[in-house]
């Protein structure tokens, strides 16, 4: 089980839960909002200076177009575009959902939490920043392997 559901003690209540929530759940719901329904991938998003500079696009390039992608069910071309972004929507997702039911759930006086074992701990997280930077290195040269800028 990945996550306990308990009920609210009468030090915690609907609005602890709440402050916890809601800037991830707004966050990450503007996030994906605006990727879904305003055009943002296809505006001229104005001067990149790594590209500038270095005539190659920068190690995040294309992030913006593939979210767009994911957003709008054109998933074989966000794939293609920035596959590492399908990560980052899933993720981001995933953090809508959870901060969602729990403000939710909270209305109902129940609190759910992480288990133990998932909870970060500072080696988890430099773990976890380590492959994030990875995951970014690999999709940048397969960017530049594929020629897209």
């Amino acid at each position: 089980m990945l996550f306990n559901i308990s009920r609210l003690s009468e030090r915690t209540n609907y609005w602890n839960i709440y402050a916890g929530n809601i800037f991830l759940f707004l966050f990450s719901g503007g996030i994906l909002v605006t990727a879904r329904f305003f055009p943002i991938d296809r505006f001229p998003l104005g001067f990149c200076a790594w590209k500038y500079l270095t005539g190659f696009p920068c190690p995040t390039c294309g992030f913006t177009r593939a979210f767009c992608d994911f957003a709008n069910g054109r998933w074989a071309e966000g794939i293609y575009l920035c596959p590492f972004a399908l990560v980052i929507f899933v993720l981001m997702a995933l953090v809508f959902l959870y901060n969602a039911i729990s403000m939710a759930s909270s209305l109902f006086g129940l609190r759910i939490s992480a288990v133990k074992s998932m909870r970060l701990t500072s080696r988890r997280t430099a773990l976890a920043a380590v492959l994030f930077f990875l995951l970014i290195l690999v999709n940048w040269i397969y960017r530049l392997a594929m020629g897209l800028s």
